[in-house]
């Protein structure tokens, strides 16, 4: 009689960061509250916009833009006289007409109906052309340098499995690229922060952790990243106790040059004591299907399941 499959053992519930580390890890946001250290708006204004999400930048170029045309407003409002109408905009207050105006000049549109009168008119034009076309070619700049910023789709397994193999405890994780084009010259890395003292000073430093494979020529679908925990492994101690007790967090980085863009793409994500499935393994994801055509099976992409005793 054929022995049942082992049950599948659910992911990991849903949870905060443990660390300051996975947060900036995960999220890619480090929270850091700097003493002593010159500051300001002004100061790194490029790096600012770059980590802004896609709406709030969005939000960002439509405000200035607003406001720097509702000021202008202000400024060709203050001469009843400087602006010369075609012919009367229906029901339009003075202060609205002189913002249209300003929409109409810094956008280049022009259509006419209303025009400068003055010398007072015709500097503050020349003024808002100006500085309207800095402002849109550092908004056409930073527009472009997000998109052509190199993005990675890598996907990492929520937990981490130890089990045997070849009579050695191991450590593994998967991870998969789901744009299953090619990166080429993949590299992996694996590093652990613990507590350890330097000079008779207490510090928290990165010790990295030995790979079987830290290389792969072509990762195009899924890799399991493996350490051996052998006894000159940092991890060592954590298989006495299932590292139970442990606060420690566990980095991996990968990255490899994209086929399509040329560009070196990297991923990461980081895991704790709490995130490792002793005993177990991985489930089977990639398969074959009756056309012959390889499949993955994102589904069971973080399930574990017992391995039998």
């Amino acid at each position: 009689m054929k022995a049942p499959p082992p049950a599948a053992l659910p992911g990991p519930p849903a949870r905060l960061p443990r660390s300051m580390l996975a947060m900036a890890v995960k999220g890619g946001e480090l929270s850091v509250r700097a003493k002593g250290q010159p500051g300001g708006l002004g100061q790194d204004v490029y790096h600012r916009l770059m980590r802004l999400s896609w709406p709030r930048l969005l939000g960002l170029f439509m405000g200035v833009f607003l406001g720097f045309n509702l000021v202008f407003a202000v400024a060709y409002w203050l001469d009843p006289a400087g602006l010369a109408v075609a012919h009367e905009d229906a029901g339009l207050p003075p202060y609205w007409r002189d913002f249209f105006f300003s929409v109409h000049t810094v956008a280049t549109i022009g259509y006419g109906n209303i025009y400068p009168a003055d010398l007072y008119a015709n500097v503050i034009v020349v003024i808002e052309i100006t500085l309207g076309i800095v402002y849109f070619a550092l908004a056409t700049g930073m527009a472009f340098a997000r998109f052509s910023r190199p993005t990675a789709r890598m996907l990492f397994s929520q937990v981490l499995v130890v089990h045997d193999v070849a009579g050695v405890p191991t450590l593994m994780l998967r991870a998969a690229n789901q744009r299953h084009n090619m990166i080429y010259s993949a590299e992996a890395r694996m590093a652990v922060l613990l507590d350890g003292e330097v000079g008779g000073v207490r510090m928290r430093r990165f010790v990295d952790l030995p790979l079987v494979r830290a290389t792969n020529p072509a990762f195009a679908l899924t890799w399991t990243i493996m350490h051996t925990i052998d006894a000159a492994s940092p991890l060592h101690p954590w298989l006495a106790s299932q590292a139970e007790g442990m606060d420690q967090d566990i980095v991996v980085i990968l990255w490899g040059v994209d086929e399509v863009s040329g560009q070196t793409i990297h991923g990461r994500w980081a895991y704790g004591p709490g995130d490792i499935r002793w005993d177990a393994r991985f489930e089977d994801i990639v398969d074959v299907d009756e056309g012959g055509i390889r499949t993955i099976d994102y589904t069971r992409f973080h399930a574990t399941h017992r391995m039998p005793a």
